[in-house]
């Protein structure tokens, strides 16, 4: 059945990939007119960790578990753990795959820490603790092998981001990612593999660096700055580097290229945390005095039937009992209590005053899974997510304010990635995908049965919308 490379740009947006800037990628435009495209619809919530991990399972949030970048250990109220590989129980299409006797090289993926043993090659991706004797390298002679080529296995991400310069941000972003393109290079010619999984990680950190100088309908905007082409510019030069690498691969190679989710400007956030208090739906076992980093240890949870978590949708958890350490929310209450905070949450308005396209998902409604229990029982998205969360500062002097304790950014999440591929069946444009549907969309392309728990459909000609 031949080969797969998959190519992944985090937070590549339809709206500037399959229009503004299309014309400016030429590699990407070629593989649309060769091929088949289509805006690929991500997941509730549209988080990095969410949606890749949809992406490469081919199951929704409430069948991974993996609903934000931390869970509640054991289910209590403060202990909140970074998410690992560990968290995922679900066969991933590499996984799968080398069940089926393909080789996989999968590199720079999120949520691949620590790294579970497979058929192939793996190098993980953000979420990897830092320090030398971390094993993000499988097997572990790849390690020694890239250290000997490379002198490092280059890490994952741009800590701490936020605190840079944006002239410090474009400089180690531009340094990083030309790391993670040349072993990409040296794993597509030096290795054995019938599925190749690549990605280009830091684009998401580019896009909440410098959204804002770039959307001409973000409040920030200012018409000829000096940073407005830095986005454009590091696409074109992701998309010159993709057309490199397309150079290496066998002719007969079916091509996919996607996104996890798109990027859409981000406002101001509404303080969930703060609105929780002053309307009575939490309390605190202290009074606090000015602006404090916010967690779930001070809260007094005898007199509390709601907290919530998030900095770009806000995901709420009710206080149940029965279901909760400390519940005081009968479980006949539920529902009405879900009602009241829908109405209230819609209520808030901007902090021009204007009305907010606030928009509700609740658990019962979108969450049902063999991991349902571990959703949020409601996520809010203040104004469609061009408002945020502060969920993690509260006693703030209004309601709405930009930064979280980790800082303040000018881009948000948006529902809609990107989804091409050449595989000389497939042509034009096939309108929208849903997220599950690339995993099993990529194990036919290799010829594997799909299991019978996927979720999505097989991307066919037969989908073909010219």
């Amino acid at each position: 059945m031949g080969k797969v490379f998959v190519f992944g740009i985090d937070g590549a947006s339809p709206e500037y990939f399959f229009g503004e800037w299309l014309n400016e990628l030429p590699n990407i435009r070629k593989l649309i007119e060769e091929g088949c495209y289509a805006k690929l619809n991500s997941t509730i919530p549209p988080l990095s960790a969410t949606a890749w991990t949809s992406i490469v399972t081919g199951k929704s949030p409430a069948d991974t578990g993996i609903f934000e970048y931390v869970y509640r250990k054991n289910k209590t109220y403060d202990d909140l753990k970074i998410i690992t590989s560990k968290n995922l129980k679900e066969k991933t299409i590499w996984e799968i795959s080398s069940e089926g006797n393909k080789k996989a090289v999968v590199y720079n993926l999120i949520l691949t820490w620590p790294i579970k043993p497979f058929n192939g090659y793996l190098i993980s991706g953000s979420l990897t603790p830092p320090g030398n004797n971390v094993e993000c390298v499988y097997p572990k002679k790849l390690k020694n092998e890239l250290e000997n080529y490379f002198r490092e296995v280059p890490k994952a991400d741009v800590e701490y981001f936020r605190r840079f310069s944006k002239e410090k941000i474009i400089e180690e972003v531009l340094k990083l990612t030309k790391k993670h393109l040349e072993v990409m290079e040296y794993l597509l010619k030096n290795k054995e593999w019938e599925l190749f999984i690549g990605i280009i990680g830091l684009s998401d950190r580019m896009n909440h660096a410098f959204w804002r100088y770039m959307d001409k309908g973000h409040r920030k905007y200012e018409a000829g700055g000096k940073f407005e082409n830095v986005l454009k510019d590091f696409y074109k030069f992701v998309d010159k580097k993709l057309g490199e690498l397309i150079d290496i691969l066998d002719k007969d190679t079916k091509i996919i290229i996607l996104s996890d989710h798109g990027i859409k400007r981000l406002h101001t956030r509404v303080n969930l945390t703060d609105w929780l208090i002053q309307n009575g739906y939490m309390t605190l076992k202290e009074e606090i005095k000015g602006k404090t980093e916010f967690n779930l240890k001070m809260v007094d949870w005898s007199k509390t039937k709601a907290f919530a978590i998030g900095a770009y949708e806000g995901q709420i958890f009710i206080n149940v009992k029965g279901r909760e350490p400390e519940g005081i929310v009968e479980k006949r209450d539920y529902d009405k209590l879900l009602e009241e905070l829908e109405e209230k949450l819609k209520e808030i308005s901007g902090d021009d005053g204007k009305k907010l396209n606030t928009k509700i998902y609740k658990k019962e409604d979108y969450f049902k899974g063999k991991c349902e229990d571990r959703a949020p029982d409601m996520i809010v998205y203040f104004d469609d997510l061009e408002y945020g969360c502060n969920t993690s500062l509260i006693g703030n002097e209004t309601l709405w304010s930009l930064a979280t304790a980790k800082g303040s950014d000018d881009a948000a999440h948006s529902q809609q990635g990107i989804f091409i591929m050449k595989n000389n069946k497939c042509k034009g444009n096939l309108g929208e995908l849903e997220i599950v549907d690339v995993a099993p969309t990529i194990l036919n392309e290799l010829g594997i049965e799909i299991p019978e728990d996927m979720k999505g459909k097989i991307v066919r000609i037969e989908d073909e919308k010219i």
